[in-house]
């Protein structure tokens, strides 16, 4: 049977109609989670790292996989220190993954399968002078600092090198319940260098253990040898085992190609004209997802309020970040968001239509409160800096901030999260007619229209008042 062109065109269309579009389907539900996570929520606490595994040049922490309410979450936290000088060696992991920039700058390289060197050097040939008689090319090396969102997709090898005078602290939330991972619900890293184990030392948790070397020990060396094109001599350097773990110091200066100038600043923030770009390769490229994933940006910064999604000097602001923004998102079906509170403001009951959120608390203090279902407090508490926190999917929070304020990032496991507000501008109140609050509360009119119209224009984040019935309105 043949097809005309026009009709080819039409069936390629809806083949890849899901892909062009992640905020039709993806922007109710995860339909890309495969793995319907049980969530036993009986009560929220605040989590805690609950094992450290040592490197030369730093430290990593893990948050505990059997905590029901990551269980629920279906994700994997780590935390990750690294020294000035220090490199994190090349990965990769069964699960894509969203990194948060808390201290420090580097630089850092994602090894998309297909994408050219793009960076480049001249050797003695090219008229300068180096010690090797070829110039060194790489893949594309990214400039990082505090405040970046860096999104990692499942299975792209990734490095990191901390080119600043102050440590680098990380936060990495990975989605192990995507169905990009068809592993397990764990989590796996897989080394091309460097051991899980610092000095032969193991070190476990919750019934895992980190142990374990990368995986060119595996190969028969001459084997491996042949395949890579090296000596014998060689290939025993690469597999030998090594003490130093994941993360290593570099003695000397780290030979690494990389942009200088602030064109890396213009680069990163290309505005609209960049956004539409990359959006439009996403939809139509011809050659797949390889080439298309040249083009992409990983990273964005949230942590600049001159570019707040909402700002408010009395109350804060706040930024969120989604594949709206940055298109490869809609592929990891994760997004992120910045908040900050000022001292005493308190937020809108709320909550997140179609995702679960982990909230990490980057300063200060707030008392947080969240129902369940049943209407039940399934936690009433404060939470300090460093702790980290799950708010289920629909279950409804509210948080006064102390009086040092409250700063915090989210990561959620929807690309396009929605939040609903029950006050303020765009809310569930605001939308609802008087005479259904008037009735659902056995409220008197004028009471309802004081719920309904309590806090005006404002949004998400509420100013600090004794009291706030926001301007009259007459009753219809």
């Amino acid at each position: 049977m043949a097809f005309s062109l026009s009709q080819v065109r039409c069936l390629l269309f809806l083949l890849f109609l899901p892909l062009c579009s992640p905020t039709q389907e993806a922007f109710w539900q995860r339909s890309f989670r495969f793995r319907q996570q049980e969530c036993r929520i009986e009560s929220l606490h605040a989590l805690h790292p609950r094992q450290r595994l040592e490197s030369e040049a730093g430290v990593t922490e893990y948050f505990d996989d059997n905590d029901q309410q990551l269980i629920c979450a279906g994700v994997t936290v780590i935390r990750r220190t690294l020294r000035p000088r220090g490199l994190i060696l090349p990965s990769f992991s069964n699960s894509p993954s969203l990194v948060y920039i808390l201290e420090g700058s580097g630089l850092t390289g994602l090894l998309v399968p297909g994408c050219p060197e793009t960076f480049q050097s001249l050797g003695k040939e090219g008229g300068r002078e180096q010690s090797q008689p070829f110039g060194d090319e790489h893949q594309k090396v990214h400039h990082f600092r505090k405040g970046d969102v860096i999104a990692i997709p499942a299975g792209i090898a990734h490095w990191c090198y901390n080119s600043g005078d102050s440590p680098v602290v990380a936060i990495i939330v990975l989605d192990t319940s995507s169905s990009l991972n068809q592993l397990d619900s764990s989590h796996r890293q897989f080394l091309l260098a460097g051991s899980k184990q610092k000095g032969g030392s193991r070190a476990a948790y919750g019934g895992q253990e980190f142990s374990g070397s990368h995986f060119f020990r595996a190969f028969d060396t001459r084997l491996l040898a042949q395949a890579l094109g090296i000596p014998v001599e060689l290939a025993q350097k690469i597999q030998k085992e090594d003490p130093r773990g994941e993360m290593v110091m570099v003695r000397e200066e780290l030979k690494i190609l990389h942009p200088r100038s602030r064109e890396v600043e213009r680069e990163r923030y290309g505005g609209e004209e960049e956004y539409e770009r990359e959006r439009e390769e996403f939809r139509w490229h011809g050659n797949g997802l390889e080439q298309a994933f040249c083009a992409y940006r990983f990273q964005e910064n949230i942590d600049d309020p001159r570019r707040a999604d909402f700002f408010n000097p009395r109350a804060g602001w706040m930024t969120k970040l989604s594949s709206q923004k940055l298109p490869i998102l809609s592929l990891l079906q994760l997004s992120a968001k910045r908040a900050v509170m000022r001292p005493r403001t308190i937020t809108t009951p709320m909550w997140v239509i179609n995702a679960h959120t982990i909230v990490l608390v980057t300063r200060g203090q707030a008392r947080v409160q969240v129902a369940s279902d049943e209407g039940r407090t399934v936690h009433d508490g404060e939470l300090r800096q460093g702790q980290l926190f799950v708010l289920p999917q629909n279950f409804v929070v509210l948080a006064k901030a102390g009086d040092e304020g409250f700063e915090w990032v989210a990561f959620k496991t929807n690309d396009y999260a929605i939040e609903s507000q029950i006050a303020g501008k765009g809310s569930v109140f605001r939308g609802l007619p008087a005479g259904v609050i008037s009735s659902a509360y056995r409220l008197p009119e004028e009471d309802a229209f004081r719920v309904k119209f309590g806090r005006e224009e404002e949004y998400e984040i509420f100013p600090e008042s004794s009291e706030h019935g926001g301007r009259p309105y007459a009753a219809m």
